[in-house]
């Protein structure tokens, strides 16, 4: 089984290690690091500041960096770029997994390993189509999300500018849920970030990224990108039937999340020690948000449920 850990970062180098070190050895890592970090891919250590047992040296760190604006399409774009680097690299991967560097592994790394070789094929991605569902759903869908990648600070005027565009345009322009990009007939379809799935669908997402400029365009100036994109070249291909479909409407993205236990709100709650017993009777295989020095009791308990092997 060869696995491909692909991993977005921008912060907590300290979690990044700890989490890269928790993964199955057989596996890959490539990671994204947020251009807008300074200095070296989070400033990593150096000779003899690496940790013992550090596998630093076995990262790949993709050398194509965006600064990255969340909700925009420069998630879509490092998402691909991290696809292409395990794509291109030369090993036949029979999973891929999209990762946040705040995420960590709840389940030991034979589980993790026997479980996929049990997929026979079938890809962890879930999505829901938005056609046809209620407004409450699909509002933020039909708003063109105009100047979404300029990298202005929430609040600056260029944010205020960007706010009142979206405002404006709403009453006479609205994004359809069905449309046609490059010959190819589309439903949109909504998911979460954090997904695996295999090498040919891996594939053939970003072979349709590559081709259809007119399918950047639409999502260019979407609602949260990331989170729709791959979801709806999947689905609306021979791969449907291999993916995880559900029938909307949802109580919360939590219901399109298959791999990772993630508690939504506001903004996303980072976990601790009281979230032990929720994070283990979700039987997720990962959970997020993971923070070094907030949620460092709650990961050594995990430790102690993978490393007994009942994890």
């Amino acid at each position: 089984m060869k696995i491909a850990f692909l991993i977005s970062a921008y912060t907590d180098l300290t979690h990044l290690e700890r989490l890269i070190n928790s993964l199955p050895p057989e596996g890959d890592v490539y990671v994204h690091v947020d251009a807008r970090c300074e200095g070296s891919p989070l400033r990593l250590p150096q000779g003899g500041e690496k940790g013992e047992g550090t596998r630093w040296g076995d990262v790949h760190f993709i050398s194509r960096r965006y600064q990255v604006m969340w909700g925009s399409f420069t998630q879509v774009r490092f998402q691909m770029e991290l696809l292409r680097a395990a794509l291109t690299s030369g090993t036949a991967y029979d999973y891929l997994f999209m990762l946040s560097g705040q995420d960590y592994p709840v389940w030991s790394n034979r589980r993790i390993v026997s479980y996929l070789e049990s997929l026979n094929g079938k890809n962890l991605l879930q999505g829901m189509r938005l056609v046809g569902l209620p407004r409450s759903e699909t509002f933020e869908y039909t708003r063109y999300r105009f100047l979404n990648n300029m990298p202005w600070r929430y609040g600056s005027l260029g944010s205020k500018l960007r706010v009142a565009l979206r405002t404006l345009a709403q009453p006479v322009l609205k994004k359809p849920l069905s449309f046609t990009a490059d010959g190819r007939h589309y439903d949109l379809y909504k998911g979460s970030d954090y997904f695996a799935i295999t090498r040919e669908l891996a594939t053939y997402v970003l072979q349709t990224y590559d081709d259809s400029p007119q399918l950047r365009r639409y999502f260019s100036n979407s609602f949260a990108p990331s989170e729709t994109f791959t979801h709806t070249v999947a689905f609306n291909s021979r791969f449907a039937d291999s993916c995880l479909l559900t029938q909307g409407p949802v109580q919360g993205l939590e219901e399109l999340t298959p791999l990772t236990y993630i508690e939504y709100g506001a903004k996303i709650k980072e976990l601790t020690e009281a979230d032990f017993d929720r994070i283990i009777a979700s039987g997720k295989m990962f959970c997020r948000k993971t923070v070094t020095g907030i949620s460092d009791a709650l990961m050594d308990r995990i430790d102690g449920v993978r490393v007994s092997g009942e994890g």
